[in-house]
């Protein structure tokens, strides 16, 4: 790293004010007004100078003066320093609403976004008649501070008031609309969205919004179909209507992913134009012409490389997930394990946090570039290295990552299961899965050519489990309950499988069924009130039964993996990542194979254990498995056994090492 090169008259102008700071100390006022007076001079954009001279004036009692020099400093530089600054300074001159507001800037643009609304409501409680679109900033601004700390309910309710007062300002649609998804309210910010799209056609962010608003948490099933209904319709619209060449679209297609369209349940609901293979393919479709309109150079793949028998191939790895996440975690053993013989590694960290994740990936990889939100220098940087192979670990949750997905940086591109649906991109030639997660024929639900790696397709080191320090007592939960333990995302529920856990509950009376509450209790509301609707039917208190415990940190949650009884894995969605923590617990799991990977990863991981007794294929047998392993101690205990001399099948497997490369080498021929 170079050091930075400081001008002369920057030099210059730091030395006077230093000279004014002392004289300052000194109590010589006079000669620290004029070092201060040359220092801002020299150099008009110097922070500390207007700090110090605002300071002196004052200290003798020349509060507008003061203000006068701060909103000076103004015209070149906004630090939260100067914003502090200027709003003292109002302060002392007697004009509370002034400093207040300054002081709400100030602590917003350090990120303290706490005490910004304490400022910024201060602000509003005592202005009388300043100007409306001064109430707008501040009410915009502490808006955006409750949705900084994730506390969307407030946020909305400011934005609702604005809406009725700036009916035209596009912003604050924009900003409802996003409060209203976070917190699972989708009814009312379609109808915001609805609304807004009416008022500003032209604006195509808006349409995408819309887009994008799925249900968290479903009510029914026929919600579901029409919610299916509405994305379909509105993808057609933008498809339809939206210019490609538009900067706009370019931007809109970069704020979002379609990722709850995977959680609306198994495909064998959806027929044709509503499949999730025709709408990923329709929208992956766009996706590629907006990007390549606007990155004309990156539309072709680059030629593929000449190379002999002797040059190693050079795969690519980008995610945004290199870090302690379950895609960063999960196939971190196929960079570890590459064969250094034939092979070079890249990888592309297009994450903001780094961890000891990120560490590692780097120490493994021969090439590692860690680059936050800029498209451009990445695929540059992609391009330039002349890869024979991209592998894009997750395709769906990342839109950055999607949007350098429908670009072709490289002659061949390969998606995996970190995000486990057909991406629909027409750039994606492979889609990497795994022989114990696939159903047959599961190629129909691809748009891109499948590959099955052996076994589960991916290399896990062996885990250490942490001893048992929590006890049943720390979350209040009785020693004689039998403990069901659901631990997935509460989007992963579908209501109709709501009845499940109130039929097992009839059979057995002294049960008890813990979740894992969503990250805002709103959306942890709704799915407590469907549940618990669910068993009033059965003439049962979901209350009695239903424990939802708040987020865990992961050491809590594997010490509640150990107390359990028995793991109930989710329909059509199931876990992999979950149920691995199950299995280095020796927790019995539950478990429904549906037809699609996504409903089956759980059923492979068993399978690989050979521990197939919890494998059902219906929800009757889901429910006497799970009535059986709650009643039956011995049966309980058996397969907790087989589980723990079992489980050393999941780890350390090469095979899967083995079968990717052998796919690589495949790919890439020698010439």
């Amino acid at each position: 790293m170079t050091d930075q090169i400081i001008s002369p008259d920057v030099e210059l102008a730091t030395f006077h004010c230093q000279l004014g700071s002392q004289f300052l100390e000194s109590g010589r006022l006079a000669a620290a007004e004029s070092e201060y007076q040359k220092a801002i001079a020299i150099c008009p954009g110097l922070t500390n100078a207007y700090l110090g001279y605002g300071a002196l004036l004052l200290l003798q009692n020349q509060p507008q003066q003061a203000i006068n020099t701060y909103e000076k400093a103004l015209e070149y530089t906004s630090t939260p320093e100067i914003l502090s600054a200027l709003g003292l300074a109002w302060l002392a001159l007697g004009n509370e609403p002034q400093g207040y507001y300054y002081l709400g800037w100030s602590a917003y643009y350090s990120c303290d976004y706490q005490t910004a609304i304490n400022y910024y409501n201060q602000y509003l409680a005592n202005c009388q008649e300043y100007e409306s679109s001064i109430n707008l900033e501040v009410k915009v601004n502490l808006a955006n501070c409750y949705q900084r700390l994730n506390q969307y309910n407030y946020a909305a309710a400011i934005y609702r008031g604005l809406i009725d007062e700036f009916p035209q300002v596009v912003e604050l649609y924009v900003n409802l609309i996003l409060s209203l998804s976070e917190i699972g309210e989708i009814a009312e910010a379609i109808t915001m969205a609805t609304v807004a799209v009416n008022n500003f056609p032209d604006q195509i962010y808006l349409k995408f919004a819309k887009l994008r608003l799925l249900p968290i948490i479903y009510n029914t099933t026929a919600e579901i179909f029409a919610s299916r209904q509405g994305f379909a319709k509105d993808l057609n619209a933008i498809i339809e209507e939206t210019s490609i060449f538009d900067n706009a679209t370019l931007q809109a297609v970069g704020e979002g992913t379609n990722f709850y369209l995977q959680y609306q349940g198994d495909e064998q609901l959806f027929k044709g134009g509503l499949s999730e293979k025709n709408l990923q393919r329709q929208y992956g479709n766009f996706l590629h012409r907006v990007m390549v309109a606007h990155y004309p150079q990156w539309r072709e793949a680059p030629p593929p490389r000449r190379r002999a028998k002797s040059d190693k191939i050079r795969v690519g790895y980008i995610c945004s997930f290199l870090q302690w996440h379950t895609v960063g975690n999960l196939f971190l053993g196929w960079v570890k394990n590459s064969d250094r013989q034939k092979f070079q590694v890249y990888c592309y960290y297009t994450g903001q946090e780094a961890d000891q994740i990120t560490d590692l990936y780097q120490q493994y990889s021969e090439g590692f570039y860690h680059i936050y939100n800029n498209i451009e220098q990445v695929s540059q940087q992609i391009y330039s290295d002349r890869l024979d192979i991209l592998v894009f670990l997750e395709l769906g949750m990342c839109p950055q990552t999607l949007q350098i997905a429908g670009l072709k940086l490289a002659p061949i591109y390969c998606a995996t299961w970190g995000h486990p649906a057909t991406t629909g991109l027409p750039t994606i030639d492979y889609f990497i899965s795994a022989e114990l997660l696939e159903p047959a024929h599961a190629e129909t639900y691809y748009n891109e050519h499948l590959i099955c790696l052996p076994n589960l397709g991916i290399y896990l080191d062996q885990p250490s489990f942490p001893p048992l320090e929590k006890s049943r007592s720390d979350w209040q939960i009785s020693a004689h309950d039998i403990i069901y333990l659901s631990c997935q995302s509460l989007f992963k529920y579908l209501p109709q499988y709501d009845d499940i856990y109130g039929k097992i509950a009839q059979r057995v009376h002294q049960s008890k069924f813990v979740f894992i509450s969503h990250w805002y209790q709103e959306v942890t509301a709704k799915f407590q009130k469907r549940l618990y609707a669910a068993f009033d039917k059965l003439g049962l208190s979901g209350e009695d039964y239903c424990l939802f415990l708040p987020r865990l940190n992961y050491a809590e949650y594997l010490q509640l993996q150990s107390l359990a009884d028995v793991g109930l894995d989710t329909f059509q969605f199931t876990g992999f990542a979950t149920t691995l923590d199950a299995i280095a617990a020796n927790l019995p799991l539950v478990t429904h194979e549906g037809t699609i990977m996504r409903s089956r990863q759980s059923a492979g991981i068993l399978r690989r254990l050979g521990v197939t007794e919890t494998i059902a294929y219906s929800e009757s047998e889901y429910i006497e498995i799970a009535v059986k392993l709650g009643l039956d101690h011995e049966t309980r205990t058996a397969i907790k056994q087989k589980i723990k001399n079992r489980r050393f099948r999941l780890y350390n497997d090469l095979k899967c090492i083995e079968g990717l490369e052998e796919f690589y080498q495949t790919c890439v021929p020698v010439k």
